[in-house]
């Protein structure tokens, strides 16, 4: 009986790990800004609808304008590299890139993950818990 138990954990523990990788490439998606929003409108303009929705994104964009939020936080208003279209705004994963992101300035380009966050009928994406990459 205990070899048939071992047995049973040791499969169960190859099949978690085998699942890993592939766990790991869904946790975060390499995307652009454009696709995102082409989502959210194919949706009605419902994120909830989205793949994307929840999930990390990794994206590059340029800012149009860094202000605060209603709380407070850093914000930034981005578009595509290359695009002058507000397509979603940025807010801060934790206090370190709320530094990060209230430093930024108009026309700088960055890389950011986030999550795609709630959003219904406006005309921008709601991106949360943003990272942004040097």
């Amino acid at each position: 009986m205990k070899n048939i138990n071992t047995a049973f954990a040791t499969a169960i523990a190859a099949a978690f790990l085998a699942s890993a990788p592939f766990t790991a490439a869904q946790a975060q998606t390499a995307t652009t800004l454009t696709k995102l929003y082409a989502s959210y409108e194919k949706q009605g303009r419902r994120a909830v609808g989205m793949p994307e929705y929840g999930r990390q994104v990794k994206f590059s964009g340029v800012v149009l304008e860094a202000s605060e939020s209603m709380d407070g936080s850093s914000l930034i208003r981005a578009a595509d590299v290359g695009g002058n279209k507000e397509l979603a705004r940025l807010t801060p994963a934790d206090d370190a890139q709320n530094a990060k992101i209230g430093a930024m300035r108009r026309g700088a380009k960055f890389t950011a993950t986030c999550e795609v966050g709630f959003a219904m009928g406006s005309v921008y994406l709601t991106m949360s818990d943003c990272v942004i990459q040097p």
